[in-house]
């Protein structure tokens, strides 16, 4: 019969959850496994304040595992491209704008009927071209071949 593992070993393994996929198919029962084993001997060793620190050492540990293993996947360097890219040319249209000497009606009430579907089309125009920037950077993680 297995033995049932105790609530901070499930939420400790929930928590891996928050690493990327293959990382956990690969490591997560390892992982598991060692931080039952090594609650069980600060259990033994030190109840009490002895399990607090060793929880507070674990926290920090995951969190660097989690930051360490998406830094590996190249993801943040996709969603910061993706996302800079739209953001400079909505700056270089809004440099642009300000240039135009445009007629925009002032005291009636489609002036802000005007601007907002401007800023409407402006929004729509950076979140298509993340969208778009976003999928053509992840084309090579979505068609690699698995190991």
């Amino acid at each position: 019969m297995k033995p049932t593992a105790s609530l901070d070993t499930r939420c400790y393994q929930a928590a891996l959850y928050l690493c990327p996929p293959a990382f956990r198919r690969e490591f997560s029962p390892e992982i598991v496994r060692v931080f039952h084993e090594a609650r069980h001997d600060t259990q033994l060793a030190s109840p009490g304040a002895g399990l607090c620190a060793f929880w507070v050492r674990m926290i920090a540990d995951l969190a660097l595992t989690v930051v360490r293993q998406w830094l590996r996947t190249a993801w943040p360097f996709i969603v910061v491209i993706s996302t800079l890219y739209p953001l400079m040319a909505a700056s270089a249209i809004a440099k642009f704008w300000r240039r135009v000497p445009a007629v925009r009606p002032r005291a009636t009430p489609d002036a802000d009927v005007i601007v907002l579907a401007l800023l409407t089309a402006v929004v729509i125009v950076v979140i298509a071209a993340t969208i778009i920037f976003t999928l053509w950077f992840m084309r090579p993680l979505l068609y690699r071949r698995r190991t």
